[in-house]
């Protein structure tokens, strides 16, 4: 399984990568996975004391991704490279993906219109917008999904909208600016998490203390919680590249790995929930991305697992919802409905997603690569 998913990495990457960053970010899909699993908890998962945490992967994933594009794209912001193409970049990497997971939700979606769909009306604006990668409005129902096919998906929208931000302001975010722009983010993160402002807290039950975003009536959550996140990425990078640490010893990166692991698998006491979710996200997370980052494992077997974590990690994701759709429906039409059903579905969106990155991501990114080379 190993050696395709080298190759196919090595076909898409061309800058040094950070192995244990990649570890991370697939060991957080997994936990969203298993959030998501059918059958495999009696009701939310914050109830179940396991997996409760598992939404705050969605603040890590957007700190990596601001530590990393800031690795990738800083210099050649400052040499000229324009939002334009910046922004046709981010389109190659995640679209594909995110349309064949829209592609092979058509089954079910064009089922509910034969069957008769409660508003055929705003389920054909869905499909229109899913197919376009855009949030769908809902003025009906505040409490919409802004996806309401992949409802993973509302992330991508506010990655893609923080990466925008990050284009424009290209080579004039100072490292000062950073500073404030983070600081005054993790002020607005706190005050409005506390007072449940902006949706945080509408849902606490169901999505976290801190799990706005997904809905019309919490996309100001979701914008504090992207603009904080992203950034403090960008950030931790600029410290990396200008604090010259020593190499993390083993021992700090494992227990760092160890320690996010945990904060995402586990649950947190009632009475400290916002207050450890709230440092979990601004110092936790963050602070194991700046130790992650300075440790190369060995080559071998932990190496070559972490990177391919890392490169099937958006797969995970973004296929999740509709590979755990046609698990549970066969579940159903069998007859079975079991936790088991859960467990076995976590290795299937797996090797759905996979399938995917090597037979269909890597093709059609470097065949849209070709034909954009002249929008650029």
């Amino acid at each position: 399984m190993l050696a395709p998913a080298a190759r196919t990495e090595t076909a898409l990457l061309t800058e040094r990568t950070f192995v244990a960053l990649d570890g991370l970010r697939g060991v957080g899909a997994i936990m969203v996975a298993l959030r998501h699993a059918p059958f495999l908890w009696e009701g939310p998962a914050a109830s179940t004391g396991w997996m409760g945490n598992s939404y705050l992967a969605v603040d890590l994933f957007f700190v990596l991704s601001g530590f990393v594009l800031e690795h990738a794209y800083r210099r050649r912001f400052r040499q000229g490279l324009s939002v334009r193409s910046f922004m046709l970049a981010r389109l190659q990497r995640l679209y594909p993906l995110y349309a064949l997971a829209f592609i092979l939700s058509l089954p079910f979606l064009l089922g509910q219109l034969a069957a008769g769909a409660p508003d055929r009306a705003q389920t054909i604006l869905g499909l229109l917008c899913s197919a376009l990668m855009l949030p769908t409005p809902d003025p009906a129902h505040l409490d919409a999904d802004l996806y309401p096919f992949n409802f993973a998906a509302w992330s991508l929208f506010f990655e893609v909208a923080a990466n925008l931000l990050f284009a424009a302001l290209g080579k004039r975010l100072d490292t000062k600016s950073v500073t404030w722009l983070v600081g005054g983010f993790a002020l607005a993160l706190v005050v409005c998490a506390t007072m449940g402002w902006l949706g945080f807290g509408i849902e606490a039950d169901k999505r976290g203390v801190l799990g706005g975003g997904p809905t019309w009536e919490t996309f100001g959550a979701g914008v504090i919680r992207v603009g904080f996140s992203f950034f403090a990425g960008v950030l931790v990078y600029r410290f990396y590249e200008t604090a010259r640490l020593p190499a993390a010893r083993p021992g700090f990166a494992i227990s760092a790995f160890a320690l996010v692991t945990a904060i995402l698998a586990l649950d947190f006491p009632s009475g400290l929930d916002l207050a450890l979710s709230l440092f979990s996200v601004i110092v936790v997370f963050p602070l194991a991305i700046t130790i992650c980052a300075r440790f190369d494992p060995p080559r071998g077997a932990l190496a070559n697992t972490m990177q391919t974590l890392g490169l099937l990690s958006y797969g995970i994701y973004v296929l999740q919802v509709v590979t755990f759709h046609a698990v549970e429906a066969c579940a159903r039409h069998i007859e079975v409905q079991s936790a088991l059903v859960g467990l076995v579905a976590i290795p299937v969106v797996a090797a759905v997603a996979y399938a995917a990155t090597v037979f269909v991501d890597v093709p059609v990114r470097l065949t849209m690569k070709q034909a954009l080379k002249g929008l650029a």
